[in-house]
């Protein structure tokens, strides 16, 4: 786990370099790093190949959580 965790680091900081100078979005590269460590160390591809699947949850997610007070189920208030 230790060398794909340490290889999405290395890319990140690869991706850093060409901004030498410049500010970085931070929270926007952590985020990638996040979902990058998780493919490679539990679905064994990276981010990018999986990409499309994380930009699915991230909507139904996002959908789910807006119309989580609009579905009323018979019987729970």
């Amino acid at each position: 786990m230790v060398p794909e965790i340490s290889e999405s680091v290395q890319t990140m900081l690869e991706r850093w370099k060409e901004h030498e100078g410049k500010e970085v979005n931070v929270f926007k590269d952590f985020g990638r790093l996040t979902t990058e460590v998780i493919s490679r160390t539990a679905f064994g591809s990276s981010y990018m190949e999986g990409k499309h699947i994380f930009e699915m949850v991230a909507k139904l997610t996002a959908i789910t959580v807006k119309n989580v007070y609009t579905v009323r189920f018979p019987g729970i208030r």
